[in-house]
């Protein structure tokens, strides 16, 4: 078997990496490249690793690709992949994707040959690959355990431990082979180490204290496809008797995961705001206006906003000029609950120059989607590696004074397992 990382050797995002035999080439992930946070995000094409026989206009080679998670810095690069390779993927992944390109992209549906049923192993030419669902803060994400040619290799994706699927990545590391040829583990928190990491129960607790004082409303900064976290806020308003509030794409998301995750259906103190930049652009989709009109009962306008402070709100920096229209807000309660490396985007800091001038209680709540150091090394003492290949990390070298048996390999560098 050879392994040929593409890319994410020295780097965090962009992932690419190819498995081959004789017979069979497989691809795992391929996302675009990190976009600098400095300034606003220009539309630029993507860089394309140089992998052969993947790529629309090219002749196809490749036998197929699996998708570990929704991220785009590990699947951003699906539209340009030739349209007769197979594609694989977690089924709530798809899910996901899918709603996502009906409300902010032009990208069309993806349509996976297969979905992944962690645990169960499937065939792939003369690949052998076993998906195990794992804790990351992008939901429905997978590790594989992926034999061929006598081979074993393990591909970590990314994975955590402190989320609130942590006993997901203890099965994963629980079945993991007593022989494994080369371990690609994820090493984003390298450069973090001594960085303290809080479980998302931490971050749900803190969350409620901050929410109960009710003399103001509640806003949160995060992703809306971040599910954990979207949980956790839930459960930390519903404790502090606070309506959840969501927008309209978020709703449309959280829908179509299950009646267990909150959402305006199954769960009784959920509403729906409808911004306007974005309900204007779905209304002028005639095939786009019925998932505007799916949660119209629950609907939640900024004129009664105006007029409560029992609520929890989700938000994110592209909705400033709705919550500008909001009376009444001066002083509420702002969690940033991202990555704090976006507080460098301009957009994120014209919000926060508002949220200032408005004089609201800022508090930053998050924690990594990432391991920390102490969690890869539970999955290297759970395999014992042949060799650990460093991927998606910055420092690759770091690895050398952590582990033993470490290979660090260059983007587009063959590496035969013999």
């Amino acid at each position: 078997m050879i392994i040929t990382v593409h890319r994410g050797s020295n780097q965090i995002g962009g992932s690419c990496i190819e498995l081959t035999t004789g017979n069979t080439r497989i691809i795992l992930d391929a996302g675009q490249v990190l976009p600098p946070l400095n300034g606003e995000r220009r539309v630029e094409a993507p860089k394309l690793p140089k992998v052969s026989g993947l790529y629309k206009g090219e002749t196809c080679s490749v036998n197929a690709v699996l998708f570990s998670h929704y991220h785009g810095d590990h699947v951003g690069l699906i539209e340009y992949i030739h349209s007769s390779i197979p594609i694989y993927m977690g089924k709530d992944t798809a899910k996901i994707m899918n709603m996502t390109a009906c409300f902010i992209s032009s990208r069309g549906s993806v349509l996976p040959a297969g979905y992944f049923v962690s645990g169960q192993a499937m065939q792939i030419g003369d690949f052998t690959i076993t998906p195990y669902l794992v804790d990351h803060s992008a939901y429905d994400s997978y590790a594989f355990v992926i034999q061929a040619d006598n081979k074993c290799v393990v591909y970590t994706g990314d994975l955590r431990m402190h989320g609130k699927k942590a006993k997901a990545t203890w099965f994963f590391l629980k079945h993991l082979p007593q022989r494994v040829d080369a371990l690609l583990l994820e090493g984003t928190m390298m450069s973090r180490k001594v960085e303290p990491v809080e479980t998302e129960d931490q971050i749900e607790q803190r969350a409620y204290e901050f929410m109960l004082d009710k003399s103001k409303q509640v806003f949160v900064m995060q992703s809306a496809v971040n599910i954990d976290r979207l949980v956790g806020m839930y459960r930390a308003a519903k404790r502090s008797n606070r309506l959840f509030v969501m927008d309209i794409f978020t709703a449309n998301i959280v829908a179509g995961l299950g009646h267990k995750i909150p959402n305006p259906y199954t769960f009784s103190n959920v509403r729906v705001f409808y911004p306007y930049l974005l309900t204007r652009h779905m209304f002028k989709e005639e095939d786009r206006a019925t998932l505007m009109n799916l949660f119209s009962r629950y609907k939640i306008s900024r004129e009664e906003m105006g007029t409560r402070q029992d609520y929890c709100m989700l938000i994110r920096d592209t909705m400033l000029s709705d919550i500008q229209h909001i009376n009444n807000i001066a002083g509420a309660g702002l969690i940033y609950s991202l990555w704090g490396g976006y507080l460098q985007t301009e957009r994120v800091q014209r919000f926060m120059r508002y949220a200032e001038d408005q004089q609201m209680n800022v508090t930053h709540l998050h924690t990594s989607g990432h391991a920390d150091i102490k969690t890869l090394h539970k999955i290297v003492q759970a395999c014992t590696p042949y060799r650990i290949i460093p991927i998606h990390t910055e420092y690759p070298e770091h690895f050398i004074n952590e582990f033993d048996k470490v290979q660090i390999v260059q983007d587009g560098e063959a590496l035969l397992l013999r």
